[in-house]
């Protein structure tokens, strides 16, 4: 299944239920005609009725989403990629429910990190079985599920997709021998793995950024070969490539906009009160329902934040192999990842608590704080700390299995599942308890107004004006045959004044609208968009003018040149991979 034994169909449908029993699992809070309420879930349902209203009135891709705050319109898709939501969007367009479309992606995350997980530790073992046992740990992690049930965190679980692929890769390009096939794989994988980052969760991908730092500093020797760095170049062309399409507007509204990003209001607050407890590293039993509380309040009301027993187990394994000298006689590449997912899995542990020096690192550097408060939890750390104890449990079960007898590795591994299945046990009967459960078909039964933290809006939009604002007309102007067609408006308008007029329309003002003029004779009439009152989108009307007049969002062309560059980026990669295996067949 996994593409790299040629073992006997019956085998491969073992393996094959098998994954299918993990994805049941991690999807059985779906298996209900509820959702449980997630801290941020109506906040992405709403991004997926939003792009399907989108989608309905002719945009694509869709910039401004037009079911947000009455019908304003929200720049979300500028700055929160939506590429994965287009697939359940179109389910949305066909008439399935709003929350059934939601559970269609939570099923297919589901599934992708069921599959894409075991390919990859199965691949940097060469054995299906380290495969099956990786992608139950990750899949399974209780981390995980907080994230997709408690938290709602649409874009962080599935940014969590492709930590296990990004990892693979760095074996890849780290492998001492810097074997050329090896380096393309590791290229590819680097690429299409931080791609997928970037266009799931920023912060995700601003998270594996930094690892992928450490592990070069870690690794600077063996980073620093022509070979190494041509192989990383390519990998950052592949991602900036298949992301440009999103990239290039993100960047030009936040380098020439005035947005709130990241609730910027809130910049000053220090984030290490917010991190994680020692008890909760090595928990069990932890809770399915709660909230990130400060320090102070203790953790009784916190929801699952460390990664847990079962992966600190990995770490006590480890150093009994050691002292049992297990370690001195496996091969090099084996202790190597051994040791760096052991270091760097510990670190990741350590940054994820409140005992990691965070607010000196935000004291010592205006650029450490800048990074520092973007990431807002610590505990966004036990994401990337659960892959990559994943991978040290991985290496320890492969040595026990070749260097120790039969019994210890089904000792080592029913102990694994045992605390696992504890762990997945209680989280599932703690959520079902205590969850709150709601029912949402459609945007009707939601609040159109639920930004978090009303990022993504133009500056000083005062938010709640928006649902009485009175909308300015000048005297004299006269509006008729008003059709509004999500962020598209036509109309006919007269202005029998002397002066030119203002008309304000309820549309958030966002650059890239543009309005066109004609008069009955087709002539076409210049009308200038502003930013108005509370930034709604303003236009001005000539002195004495009577035309019909469509006002539109329309993208700048370097938008639409991104969005061809990740085109053809995306058919040049499947072009060169198709090819590769071509020549390998050969």
């Amino acid at each position: 299944m996994l593409g790299y034994s040629t073992g006997d169909k019956m085998k491969n449908r073992k393996y094959i239920v098998c994954y299918l029993v993990i994805l049941l699992i991690a999807s059985i809070p779906l298996l209900n005609n509820y959702l449980i309420r997630g801290h941020d879930i109506y906040f992405h349902l709403m991004r997926i009725e939003g792009l399907a209203q989108g989608m309905k009135t002719g945009d694509f891709p869709v910039r401004i989403q037009p079911a947000w705050y009455g019908g304003y319109g929200y720049a979300v898709s500028v700055f929160y990629s939506d590429l994965f939501l287009y697939p359940v969007a179109l389910l949305r367009l066909a008439g399935v429910s709003l929350q059934d479309s939601y559970k269609v992606y939570v099923v297919l995350c589901n599934l992708a990190t069921v599959f894409i997980s075991g390919y990859s530790f199965g691949r940097i073992f060469h054995k299906r079985e380290i495969g099956l046992l990786g992608s139950c740990l990750y899949t399974l992690a209780p981390y995980r599920l907080v994230n997709l049930y408690t938290r709602g965190a649409l874009g962080e679980y599935t940014g969590m997709i492709f930590w296990p692929l990004l990892i693979y890769s760095c074996v890849l390009l780290l492998n001492e021998d810097r074997e050329i096939g090896q380096l393309k794989k590791g290229a590819i994988y680097m690429g299409v793995s931080m791609a997928g980052m970037l266009q799931s969760h920023m912060l995700t991908a601003e998270i594996a950024c930094m690892v992928l730092v450490l592990l070069a500093v870690f690794y600077c020797r063996r980073v620093f070969h022509k070979e190494v760095i041509l192989a990383g170049c390519v990998a950052v062309i592949i991602a900036l490539g298949l992301s440009a399409w999103f990239l290039v507007p993100f960047l030009d509204y936040m380098v020439f906009g005035q947005y709130n990003i990241n609730s910027i209001r809130n910049n000053d607050i220090m984030i290490q009160r917010q991190g994680t407890f020692l008890s909760q590293v090595f928990a069990i039993f932890d809770n399915a329902v709660g909230q990130s509380l400060d320090f102070s309040v203790g953790k009784a009301g916190d929801f699952t934040q460390g990664v847990g027993m079962v992966f600190m187990l990995a770490f006590l394994c480890g150093f009994i192999m050691l002292f049992r000298g297990i370690w001195s006689d496996v091969s090099r590449r084996t202790q190597r990842i051994a040791i760096t997912s052991c270091c760097m899995g510990a670190l990741m542990v350590w940054m994820s608590t409140l005992y990691f020096p965070w607010d000196y690192l935000c004291r010592l550097c205006r650029i450490f704080r800048y990074i520092i408060v973007k990431i807002q939890f610590p505990w966004r750390f036990t994401g990337v700390a659960i892959g990559i104890i994943t991978l040290l449990w991985c290496v320890l079960i492969s040595t026990i299995e070749e260097k120790e007898e039969k019994r210890e590795t089904i000792i080592v591994v029913a102990a694994i599942a045992l605390v696992l299945a504890l762990s997945v046990g209680h989280f599932m009967m703690d959520l079902f308890q205590r969850g709150e459960r709601i029912q949402v078909h459609s945007v009707e039964d939601m609040d159109s107004y639920v930004a978090s933290g009303e990022e993504y809006l133009p500056v000083n939009t005062i938010l709640v004006e928006l649902k009485t604002q009175k909308l300015r007309q000048d005297e004299g102007i006269e509006i008729t045959d008003k059709v509004v067609n999500g962020t598209r408006i036509n109309m006919h308008v007269n202005n029998s004044s002397e002066q030119a007029g203002v008309i304000e329309l309820p549309l958030l003002y966002y650059t890239g609208y543009y309005a066109i003029g004609r008069t009955s004779d087709r002539q076409r009439v210049h009308i200038e968009t502003i930013d108005g009152t509370n930034h709604a989108v303003g236009i001005i009307i000539p002195a004495t003018t009577e035309c019909d007049i469509k006002l539109l969002f329309r993208e700048p062309w370097y938008w639409r040149l991104a969005e061809f560059s990740s085109v053809l980026s995306l058919i040049l990669l499947i072009m060169y991979m198709h090819g590769s295996k071509m020549d390998r067949r050969k």
